[in-house]
């Protein structure tokens, strides 16, 4: 079995410093380590976070130095995609595959995979907000209201789906219990990947569910 192309690729990262370090001086292999990582880091924080004034200077930085600024971020993200790859791989293979009688739409479809994205990258919060609104699209468009423009509140979506026979009392628990976690989410309990896979298979069995049922409004 060859290797991963991923541990390939880190292992080509991990010669290429070496031959830096070979070559560099003790004192700018000192440097070089304590400061290119912390500098991306400030970098990625005061783009991603509400910071305070100390990393205000950090856009001055960026108009001065672009490429050294450009080189330190292209430096971390390379090492953080190519560590991370194992657990996309993880991940992903525990997914268990998705298919049903008809085709969602391009929206439900749209979210349903970046739901399905955002747990391989391992974003949990993202997973189970985006996993909501997938379920909520597949509710819409049974139903005959996606993209009509009206608020319809998920409970009144549940429903409807009870009265027209697209969800029966054990999927429409499972639709409620989605929609909990959701708003969790939103609601100050933040979750971990564990609960995310439990939301996200949940929300793929209720969309094999919709579109393979007889039930139509």
């Amino acid at each position: 079995m060859r290797t991963a192309l991923s541990q390939e690729v880190k292992s080509y990262i991990d010669r290429l410093e070496r031959k830096v370090n070979k070559y560099a001086e003790p004192k700018q292999r000192d440097e070089l380590s304590k400061s290119t990582e912390p500098f991306a880091n400030a970098i990625i924080n005061s783009k991603e976070m509400i910071t305070d004034a100390t990393v205000a200077n950090v856009s001055a930085v960026i108009a001065a130095f672009p490429d050294l600024v450009s080189n330190a971020l292209d430096d971390h993200y390379t090492r953080e995609v190519v560590n991370a790859i194992p657990g996309y791989v993880k991940r992903t293979m525990a997914l268990p595959g998705l298919t049903a009688a008809r085709l969602p739409s391009k929206v439900t479809n749209g979210y349903l995979k970046e739901a399905v994205h955002t747990y391989v990258l391992g974003l949990p919060q993202a997973c189970v907000a985006l996993s909501r609104v997938a379920l909520e699209q597949a509710l819409k468009e049974a139903l005959g209201r996606q993209l009509s423009g009206e608020f319809v509140r998920f409970q009144d979506l549940l429903q409807e789906a009870r009265r027209w026979n697209i969800l029966d009392k054990r999927t429409e628990a499972i639709a409620r219990a989605v929609a909990n976690a959701g708003n969790e989410v939103l609601h100050e309990k933040p979750i971990d990947l564990d609960k995310a896979y439990d939301v996200l298979t949940k929300v793929g069995g209720l969309l094999e569910h919709i579109y393979s049922g007889e039930g139509k409004f």
